[in-house]
């Protein structure tokens, strides 16, 4: 980086104090850095120098030096404990800070280059790591801007780390933020060309795109969510205070000094952490209108006014169709040939009253996603995978992830619960009801061949279209894996819930063997259905559904699974 105080004569005296601080000992490299990191009026007189050494022995010591009106800081460290920083955040990230954000090299600039890129390597395969296991879902389809990784490290270093927050706001200073960002982002790129060709990530266009055989090694490792810095860096303090105390109270003082001056020159209170730029506007989602930042703030009203024609007063009517732990609500407004009707979801977080009744319900049996966020990636994550599969689920048009909203098309059609209400009440045909069971049976044994459990499989989340085809509408509970006998214990019981005390055993017994054959004739699998009448579904389901239906329930599957060869071969 240059600067007109860095003459020759001032490069060399510096490389001589560099020396004389060495010793007898060999300097592998040195550079300046922070040359960012002081205020406009400061830049003229305040250096930074980095100073790594080889040493039998571990070295980190600050010294400091007046060179004319420049007031010089000289960090020595001695070349394995700085290359055990770049490896593994020995010293919690401490030196290899000095190489992240831009820095000019005094001596063995190629040393630095590939040690900046081993570093940025590492902290981009952690976050990459981090972005599956916060969004085991998403990930798969998520589109990451490069810049995001540098936004990313920079905002959790300071809010594990506040007294770097200062020198970080300057690198971003408007003057300087177009050339600090080139600068910084060179070894992030590298770093993404070598994750590249080991298989870890691809390139479109501008975005990085996380291979899915990647996502399921690390969600296969089921790895606890990463703290990227966090518990690296407080064993590294312990250790900095053990080993090297002298070193670190006084590097400590001067960044609080920092801190406390740039509250003075800045005016914002310590809130130096609120004016980072949000990382998650720099990952994207797909949807028909084009890409999505995670850190959009999109409302109902501003979806309409981006969905009406320009120049048209957009009328809109918002009315509240269900939902218990959820609210959903239909949206009409005036398109631009039409009058459109969209279902709007809001994912709230699940608390008290809402979520504790789930929990008891299904405890030690089924595990269920409480968080909007989570509920939410699901919906829109699983939604677009069985799409791909061709598997009839409401199309996406829009999701705003800040505000918890997804917006959908909305399905046309019967309800399951409806249908099966007007059988036991004798009101439909039966021959019509017994396709319609059968062909959900074969609906939800290809959602199983595609490897996604459903998760909330009750009749009210199926819709029979006009044409007969099935839909599933609620997948903020489906995952990947996951329970896929839950599914058809939960179906199958859950129908009991619906049914009067009066139907009787053969009107139980028509439901439950039309669902399973459909369930087996399409590669549904056998064994998984033999165990939905284990004690760990059925205390379950006690709570829902007569003891009587429930018997007749298992008394079938049984007699079906019996004759399950027939059935595959029919």
């Amino acid at each position: 980086m240059k600067g007109d105080f860095l003459n020759e004569e001032t490069r060399i005296r510096i490389l001589n104090i560099c020396q004389d601080l060495a010793k007898s000992r060999e300097i592998i490299a040195a550079c300046l850095y922070r040359l960012q990191a002081n205020g406009p009026t400061e830049r003229k007189r305040r250096l930074n120098a980095q100073v790594v050494i080889k040493s039998p022995q571990p070295v980190f010591e600050l010294n400091r030096k007046r060179i004319d009106d420049l007031f010089a800081e000289f960090l020595v460290v001695d070349q394995r404990t700085f290359e055990s920083d770049v490896e593994k955040g020995w010293l919690g990230e401490l030196v290899v800070e000095n190489i992240i954000t831009p820095y000019r090299a005094l001596l063995n600039e190629e040393y630095l280059w590939d040690q900046e890129v081993k570093a940025k390597k590492r902290l981009v395969s952690e976050l990459i790591d981090n972005l599956v296991m916060e969004f085991p879902e998403l990930s798969y389809d998520l589109f990451v801007r490069p810049e995001y990784f540098m936004f990313e490290t920079i905002s959790r270093i300071s809010s594990l780390f506040p007294p770097m927050a200062y020198g970080f706001l300057n690198l971003l200073e408007k003057d300087l933020r177009e050339r600090n960002i080139e600068s910084t982002m060179k070894g992030f790129n590298a770093a993404l060309t070598q994750l590249a060709a080991q298989g870890h990530i691809d390139f479109f266009d501008r975005y990085v795109k996380i291979k899915k055989g990647y996502i399921d090694s690390i969600k296969a490792r089921k790895p606890v969510r990463i703290d990227l810095f966090g518990s690296i860096r407080r064993g590294a303090v312990r250790r900095i205070f053990r080993m090297f105390p002298k070193t670190l109270l006084p590097l400590m003082k001067d960044e609080e000094i920092s801190v406390e001056r740039s509250i003075d020159l800045k005016g914002v209170g310590g809130e130096l952490l609120s004016r980072f730029e949000d990382p998650k506007r720099y990952l994207y989602v797909p949807t028909p209108l084009g890409f999505v930042a995670l850190s959009d703030k999109t409302t109902i009203e501003d979806f309409v006014r981006r969905a009406v024609p320009q120049g048209r007063t957009a009328e809109m009517n918002i009315k509240k169709i269900g939902g218990v732990l959820n609210s959903v609500y239909l949206l009409a407004f005036h398109g631009e040939q039409r009058k459109q009707k969209i279902v709007v979801k809001l994912f709230k977080d699940w608390y008290g009253w809402k979520w504790f009744p789930l929990s008891l319900w299904a405890f030690g049996t089924r595990g269920f996603s409480v968080l909007g966020k989570s509920r939410l990636e699901k919906e829109y994550a699983i939604n677009r995978f069985l799409s791909s599969q061709g598997i009839s689920v409401p199309n996406i048009i829009f999701v705003s992830p800040k505000e918890h909203l997804i917006f959908e098309e909305l399905v046309e059609g019967q309800n399951l619960v409806d249908i099966l209400k007007r059988f036991s009440s004798g009101e439909s045909d039966a021959e019509e009801i017994k396709r319609s069971i059968r062909d959900v049976g074969r609906a939800v044994a290809q959602v199983h061949k595609v490897g996604v459990a459903l998760g909330d499989c009750k009749p009210e989340n199926i819709i029979i279209a006009p044409n007969g085809k099935v839909w599933f509408v609620d997948l903020e509970q489906a995952e990947r894996g996951g329970d896929q006998i839950w599914d058809i214990a939960e179906f199958l019981f859950y129908t009991g819930h619906y049914f009067p005390l009066s139907i009787s055993a053969e009107e139980v017994k028509i439901i439950t063997c039309e669902f399973l054959k459909g369930y087996l004739e399409v590669g549904g699998s056998v064994e998984k259905t033999r165990k939905i009448c284990s004690p760990k579904y059925l205390k379950v389901f006690a709570l829902f559904a007569p003891p009587h239906i429930l018997i007749a329930i298992c008394n079938t599957c049984k007699k079906v699974l019996i004759e399950e060869p027939v059935i595959s071969r029919g």
